[in-house]
This record gives C-alpha cells, sequence and structure tokens, in this order.
C-alpha cells in the first residue's frame, strides 16, 4: 500500500533543503522498514489548495507564516480560506503535522491553531545545548530514546490535555513542550517541535523520532 505524504517547507529563516533532506531520510528509514511504500512529494503554499483535494494520508508543514518577516508591512500567507480547508481535510480523515516552523506565528485564536493545541511562543537567540525527552503519555506515539542537540529552543503555548504530550524539551532556559499528538474528526494532528539546524535535522535518534510521528499519523 502506498501513502502520499505532502510536505511544505523553508522559509525566511529555515532552509529548505536541509528540512527536506532530513525528512527525505526519515521516509527511506521507513520504506526500508517495512510492508508499506511511502511517496513524499515537495509543494510550496501555492500547491496547497488544490493538493487538500487529493488524497494525501499526511501532510507536513514545516514553513511559518509570514511571508516576509523582515518588512515594515509584513504578510501572512495562511488565509481564512487556505485554513478552513486545512480543518476540513483533517476533519475528513486527513493527517496533519506542524513541525517546527509549522507552528510559528499562525492566528493564536485561528481555528488552525485550536486544532493544532498549541503555538510557537519565542525562542531565545543564543544556541545552547536542547535536551529532548520522551514522556509517557496517551496519545499513542511511544518514544524509547532521548536526544540532544545545539539548537534554537521552542517554547510553546501549549493548550490541550498534558496526558497528550509524547516529549519535552529542557535547556539552560527552561522547559517546554516540544511534542504532542492526538485525534482531530476522522483525522490526526501532530506537533514536533525540534530542530532547526542541520546538526540536530542530521541526528539520528531525532530521525527516528519523526518516523515514529510519520508512522502514527499514517496510521501504522
Amino acid at each position: 500500500m502506498i501513502k502520499k505524504i505532502l510536505c511544505i517547507l523553508g522559509d525566511y529563516y529555515h532552509d529548505h533543503d536541509i528540512a527536506l533532506e532530513a525528512l527525505k531520510k526519515a521516509v527511506d528509514m521507513l520504506n526500508k522498514s517495512g510492508s508499506h511504500t511511502f511517496e513524499l512529494i515537495d509543494t510550496d503554499v501555492d500547491g496547497l489548495e488544490e493538493a487538500l483535494s487529493q488524497k494525501f494520508d499526511l501532510v507536513i508543514l514545516g514553513k511559518e507564516n509570514r511571508i516576509n518577516p523582515t518588512d515594515e508591512v509584513v504578510n501572512n500567507w495562511m488565509t481564512f480560506n487556505i485554513e478552513k480547508k486545512i480543518v476540513d481535510y483533517v476533519n475528513n480523515g486527513g493527517s496533519w503535522m506542524a513541525w517546527h516552523a509549522g507552528l510559528v506565528f499562525y492566528d493564536e485564536t485561528g481555528e488552525y491553531t485550536k486544532m493544532m493545541g498549541g503555538y510557537f511562543l519565542s525562542h531565545p537567540n543564543e544556541h545552547k545545548v536542547v535536551k529532548y525527552l520522551p514522556k509517557e503519555n496517551s496519545s499513542g506515539i511511544r518514544l524509547n530514546e532521548s536526544f540532544e542537540a545545539i539548537d534554537e529552543h521552542y517554547f510553546i503555548k501549549y493548550n490541550l490535555d498534558s496526558s497528550l504530550v509524547f516529549l519535552d524539551s529542557e535547556s539552560p532556559y527552561g522547559k517546554s513542550e516540544a511534542g504532542w499528538a492526538r485525534e482531530f474528526g476522522d483525522g490526526r494532528i501532530c506537533c514536533f517541535a525540534p530542530t532547526h539546524r542541520e546538526e540536530g535535522l542530521t541526528n539520528k535518534v531525532m530521525l527516528e523520532t519523526l518516523v515514529d510521528c510519520i508512522s502514527w499519523c499514517c496510521r501504522l
């Protein structure tokens, strides 16, 4: 059986190619590990509306909302219409994963953020070692191994039950939720905060954790 994954990656602050290479490695690991075949299709937000009407098992968003974050007048790509189509896609059985920047600067009161159950607050300017720690949870994602990387430490405003959190983060700056998942309508959502830099994106345990998230989203 073929599982089709759509990814939308990269923005002003987040390198598209490094994130895509990490995701390709995770998909390769999945293709070597089981009876399912995973097909990864890379696109941008311009193709999202049309893609949501197709039969994708999972959409992975690793892109922040701001198109031009350094300009005086900042524009966002997620319109009300696109937001509604994303929520409808999940309600009707699709899976959606917000990966790192996919949690950044989306409307805190909008339906997308309500569906995801949390959003990015901030990260300290200086990178420190961030530890990512598995947590007992009820989401269905079971992790066995922690990992760490010199990274920007994402602090999250988390709005759901704590039992859905499968990954915590900690650094000299403090602690935060770093991964959670839940059913939503007939679909599934997963949020995964790590990581920004190439060191973290090539970390073996991080990639294995990414594989676990994709597997759960694809109902394996």
